[in-house]
């Protein structure tokens, strides 16, 4: 995710289905905040510009298979991804 033109706020949100699933960011200090979150899932932030959502192995349940997962800029919502299916590999 990119800060679009003429923006300052650093934080993006992730949607499952259309539904939010977090919110995180860098505050003023450069220090990575969780603005809301699912217990779920493990936010981080990378950079400036590089979030991070993780479904842990014990949370990949089968409800996960088919999602269609998206990020959005956070101040600005017609700023986001692409959606990305989630597609589980059987073993």
């Amino acid at each position: 995710m990119f800060i679009p033109p003429d923006q300052t706020v650093n934080a993006v949100t992730f949607l499952r289905n259309d539904i939010l699933c977090g919110s995180i960011g860098l505050v003023r200090d450069q220090e990575c905040r969780i603005l809301s979150s699912n217990p779920r899932y493990t936010y981080g932030c990378l950079s400036e510009s590089i979030y991070t959502l993780t479904i842990p192995a014990e949370n990949m349940t089968e409800s996960e298979q088919g999602s269609v997962w998206r990020c959005e800029y956070f101040a600005d919502d017609t700023f986001k991804s692409s959606d990305a299916t989630l597609t589980i590999a059987s073993m």
